[in-house]
């Protein structure tokens, strides 16, 4: 049997910030995974509660666990890269602090890599638990058998069907690298996720794993819930888009129809939030107007 140290090694990239009443799920679903070469990563972002004494309790107790404090707050981007920065491995992947992979995720994830040479990332499909404890079942597979670039790039671009789901996947190191990080924009850590994804979807294929391998519990604090989905937002992430599809190395035509996809794309963006933002006028001009109508028949 192939020794532990043969196989490729998998780092769990792990961002904490104020995680203590669920961080140990987490960090048992991680410990609980079936490949034998794997490094949980966690980097705290300075937590105010128990978090990092949580996750060192784990290390204490398992040698595959290795915790990084910052010193001081560094916002999700900025733990994100600082993981990326400190991971040593063949294969990475984030493991954010409220999904639950199971015990063969990261094991599946790899055979797909492996049996796949041209592929870059692999991911399944997830289960998604709102705050209510809604379930839902969610696939993305809008990528599946896609292997030109340009047309897998175009639909990331286009964020159709549940777009998101392989940012937990496992990805190759060199592609990290390649990419040099995700960076903040002028709407700040809005969906920084997205051109991070996008310019992955250049250097090579994404496989689907059709198991539903992840639970995703959105907490009362989830980074997501906290964005404002509004034109400044799109208009600031999309240009931070545009930017890793200028700096991935593909030809110019390659990069200019990918751009006009992305234009399209923000600007549809854009003017559902102006009709969003049109509606919310009208029916506060409306409020304004009841009230005003009442006050008069009042004083009649």
């Amino acid at each position: 049997m192939t020794g532990t140290e043969d196989r490729p090694k998998v780092v769990a990239l792990v961002p904490t910030w104020r995680a203590s009443a669920f961080i140990a799920a987490t960090l048992d679903a991680l410990v609980s995974q079936t490949w034998p070469n794997l490094e949980v990563l966690v980097s705290d972002d300075a937590s105010p509660d128990d978090t990092v004494a949580i996750c060192e309790g784990y290390a204490a107790r398992d040698p595959r666990v290795r915790v990084i404090r910052q010193p001081r707050n560094l916002g999700w981007l900025g733990n994100a890269n600082a993981l990326l920065r400190a991971a040593r491995g063949d294969y990475l992947l984030f493991a954010f602090q409220d999904d639950l992979p199971a015990p063969e995720y990261v094991a599946r994830c790899v055979a797909a890599l492996e049996a796949h040479p041209g592929a870059i990332l692999a991911f399944s499909d997830i289960v998604l638990v709102s705050q209510d404890g809604t379930r839902e079942e969610k696939s993305y597979v809008a990528l599946d058998g896609v292997t030109d670039r340009v047309r897998r790039a175009r639909l990331v671009a286009r964020q159709k069907g549940s777009w998101w789901i392989p940012n937990r996947g496992v990805f190759r190191a060199p592609a990290a690298a390649a990419i040099g990080g995700l960076r903040r924009h002028l709407a700040g850590e809005f969906s920084a996720d997205w051109p991070w994804l996008l310019h992955m979807s250049l250097l090579g294929e994404f496989v689907r794993v059709p198991e539903r391998l992840v639970v995703k519990i959105y907490q009362p604090r989830s980074l997501s819930r906290t964005w404002r989905f509004g034109a400044r937002s799109w208009s600031a992430v999309t240009l931070s888009a545009l930017g890793a599809v200028a700096r991935a190395t593909i030809p110019v035509r390659e990069k200019i129809l990918v751009a006009r996809t992305l234009a399209r794309f923000a600007a549809r963006q854009i003017a559902r939030s102006a009709l969003r933002n049109l509606g919310r006028w009208r029916r506060r001009l409306a409020t304004v107007s009841d009230d005003f109508a009442a006050k008069r028949n009042a004083r009649r």
